[in-house]
């Protein structure tokens, strides 16, 4: 940000600086939305792998359980048929659990802390366009100065050095 010699002293000058506040506090704002954003990816990741755990769990389950009563004899009671049943309902129930767990958090936190990161980083960039905005003007107002002053200045010049008249 630049700094303007007279700028603090006038009604811009305020405005500048109640502009500059405006974007330190949109700045902030944007650093915590960024914050809390980065947060509930990680937790998504965190999700995302208690999900494919429950699922390579299930996986497994099914694997090793195909192998039984491949041995001597190939039977297999149906108590243990049941048991192994109940276990890989149980297995597939936290699973399912797991990506239940993972969607209503994508959905819920994930994008909340999405939306807001969006909407506090709108809220700099408008921040900035005001400030630049009150800038501009300050910039304007003084290059307006600066001319007058210079058209004085050549004035008395003129008035100073004129040809004495015969």
């Amino acid at each position: 940000m630049k700094s303007y010699e007279t700028a603090s002293r006038g009604v811009l000058g305020t405005l500048l600086d109640l502009r500059v506040r405006g974007e330190r506090d949109a700045e902030q704002a944007m650093a915590a939305a960024a914050g809390a954003r980065r947060k509930a990816e990680a937790e998504e990741a965190r999700l995302v792998g208690e999900t494919e755990a429950a699922r390579a769990a299930v996986a497994a389950a099914r694997r090793d359980g195909d192998d039984v009563g491949a041995g001597a004899g190939g039977g297999e009671r149906a108590a243990d048929a049941q048991a192994r049943r109940r276990f890989w309902a149980r297995l597939e129930a936290r699973a399912e659990a797991a990506a239940d767990r993972l969607a209503r958090y994508r959905k819920e936190e994930l994008a909340r802390a999405i939306d807001a990161d969006a909407a506090a980083r709108a809220a700099h960039v408008r921040a900035r366009q005001r400030r630049e905005v009150v800038e501009k003007a300050i910039a304007r107002r003084q290059a307006a100065a600066r001319r007058e002053a210079e058209r004085r200045e050549e004035a008395v010049m003129d008035d100073r050095y004129a040809p004495p008249r015969k």
